[in-house]
């Protein structure tokens, strides 16, 4: 039984959460960053570009995931505790599948994929529009919750139970 997630899981998970961290903190900084990246337009171009970055890792973490499995770390009498973290997962990687998705959804404009290449809105009527931007919003805070529980229960195994469940997400040490 593999006690660690292959390396190429650590990355993506890893690469994951520090692009979620930038992606969610950008509208809550636009006022700082504005003029660094030429007004809110910019810091929003940024935000969607990560967004859609997200989607990308997000697909290539199911698939690695899908090849290298994960191990099971939880001792046979936690089945609660695996039932419990398959479905935080499940619903960590259908909103990082989603958010990506609606965002596109309610976009009026063109998209700058990083300055560099222009995506065209897609056609959608007004009232999916509607719906695509208010499940975006409300989806936020759905995501905040997760990322939040996801972190204290990874601390929580780690200083509380001693259990490795942490450790086999991180780096190892040379």
């Amino acid at each position: 039984m593999n006690d660690r997630y292959s390396s190429a899981q650590i990355l993506l998970h890893w690469l994951s959460a520090l692009l979620v961290i930038c992606t969610l903190s950008l509208p809550y900084a636009q006022d700082w960053l504005a003029d660094w990246l030429g007004g809110t337009g910019g810091v929003f171009t940024l935000h969607k570009s990560l967004g859609l970055t997200i989607l990308l890792v997000t697909s290539l973490r199911l698939l690695v995931r899908a090849r290298h499995g994960a191990p099971q770390l939880l001792a046979d009498d936690a089945r609660w505790q695996r039932t419990a973290a398959k479905l935080a997962h499940a619903a960590l990687y259908v909103l990082l599948l989603s958010m990506p998705l609606s965002g596109l959804l309610f976009g009026k404009r063109p998209l700058e994929l990083f300055w560099l290449l222009t995506i065209d809105p897609l056609a959608v009527s007004d009232t999916t529009r509607a719906l695509a931007r208010q499940y975006h919003l409300t989806a936020k805070y759905l995501l905040f919750a997760l990322i939040l529980g996801h972190a204290g229960m990874a601390l929580w195994h780690h200083y509380r139970l001693r259990d490795g469940v942490l450790r086999a997400m991180l780096p190892r040490r040379s």
